[in-house]
């Protein structure tokens, strides 16, 4: 009972911080924001979260899980199809609180400390995700590979910023087109699959 207050209260804590992130930014937040809107005695957020940072940490976290668990029914063998499904999962998961997830990047850029710690969490996110996939990418070629899986991802990221359509089908077409290239690249850095 205990632990499900717990998961409650953090995203409880998450959600607020994501609506006041979409109407701010995250360089206007402070932790006693975030736990007005929570609702929450500030000791209570502060006690799960040292600082602003370690919730937006928590938000990208939240939204990996979500989608791994939404998708985890859907995959099948092709490796493309199922990177397909995740990545559309991941902005329609995301799409509620859209402002607050574009708004991270500015946020982190002016913050050099911030830069370090959130490059290592994106490389194991996109590392993660080509692994969900099944992705045909050897240990020794995997930096290369997520290197590509990261620089589709921020076109991506892009694209789903400026589809206004509601059912994001500029979106899915960009997904469509650009895991095409990816599946280009991965076929040259792995030609025994030819």
């Amino acid at each position: 009972m205990a632990q499900k207050r717990k998961t409650d209260q953090t995203k409880t804590i998450v959600d607020s911080a994501l609506f006041l992130a979409g109407k701010q930014g995250w360089d206007a937040l402070s932790l006693a924001d975030i736990a007005k809107k929570a609702r929450l005695p500030l000791k209570t957020v502060s006690a799960s979260f040292k600082d602003v940072w370690a919730v937006m940490e928590q938000a990208l976290r939240s939204l990996e899980s979500e989608t791994a668990a939404t998708v985890e029914n859907h995959l099948g063998d092709n490796w493309r199809d199922n990177l397909m499904e995740i990545l559309m999962t991941r902005f329609e998961l995301a799409q509620g609180h859209r402002d607050a997830f574009f708004a991270i990047a500015p946020a982190v850029l002016k913050h050099p400390k911030l830069v370090k710690r959130f490059a290592k969490s994106f490389y194991r996110t996109m590392e993660r995700m080509l692994d969900l996939a099944g992705a045909p990418c050897k240990k020794q070629l995997k930096p290369f590979g997520v290197a590509a899986m990261s620089a589709l991802f921020l076109s991506l990221v892009h694209a789903w910023e400026q589809d206004k359509t509601p059912d994001l089908s500029k979106t899915m077409a960009a997904i469509d087109k650009r895991t095409g290239l990816l599946e280009q690249a991965f076929d040259f850095l792995t030609p025994e699959r030819r």
